[in-house]
């Protein structure tokens, strides 16, 4: 009865794929496939199923995942999650390139595109800040939904724990700011503030930085993020308002 349900689960959702794509498809025609970005970048750790991330046309794995709908599965790659950095470590992925590559690595059979042309692309993330030349990446999600037990020591005891990861690239050349020391201070007026490093997290060269932070009382909270390379002067500052 489960293994049927589950069937009957996926092919709904195979529908349902069938009918986003159709809908996007206006405008993939000036951007990267889904394929192209998954073959680029996605395969590293959905091929082999890396730190438990659903393989590739592995729709029962999938489908967990979306069950809040695509635009859920979409925010929360945006955003980033557990040891994977906003945009899949992507800089430059834009939202729509970002779901026809979960279309594909759902369905790669149903998710065709054609053929696409050059674009140019800008940041318009309300979770990245532009800072001095940084593009400087916010993602925040509840404790439980971290995948990796063990990351940062594993899981804290307690109600009201997120994880915060920081991807940090250059703004010109989008290369990932792999060497940097990064610390955030989370607060809210209620209940002040908490400062913690936020601590590398490296899966297939791609790095980003995390930790968790208790996050109780009123919204919404400020997140201040601080970047800083030995060989830089000053300290780069980023600051995010948050809400759960």
């Amino acid at each position: 009865m489960e293994v049927a349900m589950i069937k009957h689960g996926t092919t709904a959702l195979t529908l349902a794929f069938s009918a986003w794509m159709i809908v996007g498809a206006a405008h993939a025609q000036s951007e990267r496939t889904g394929e192209q970005i998954v073959k680029q970048q996605c395969s590293h750790c959905h091929e082999a199923g890396v730190n438990g991330a659903p393989r590739i046309d592995d729709r029962a794995a999938w489908a967990p995942r979306m069950k809040r709908g695509l635009d859920a599965t979409v925010r929360s790659a945006i955003r980033g999650h557990g040891k994977m950095p906003a945009r899949g470590g992507l800089a430059d992925l834009t939202d729509s390139e970002l779901r026809a590559a979960i279309l594909y690595m759902f369905s790669p059979q149903t998710a065709t595109a054609p053929k696409p042309a050059p674009v140019v692309r800008t940041p318009r993330d309300f979770n990245m800040k532009l800072v001095d030349g940084l593009e400087i990446y916010l993602g925040v999600l509840p404790a439980e939904a971290v995948q990796d037990e063990k990351l940062h020591g594993g899981h804290p005891s307690g109600k009201g724990y997120y994880h915060v990861n920081v991807s940090v690239h250059d703004a010109k050349t989008k290369a990932e700011i792999k060497d940097a020391q990064v610390e955030a201070r989370v607060e809210n007026p209620a209940t002040g503030g908490s400062t913690r490093k936020l601590l590398p997290m490296t899966t297939n060269d791609t790095v980003s930085y995390g930790n968790y932070f208790r996050m109780i009382g009123s919204e919404p909270y400020r997140i201040i993020v601080r970047v800083k390379r030995p060989e830089w002067k000053d300290t780069v500052v980023a600051r995010f308002d948050f809400r759960r």
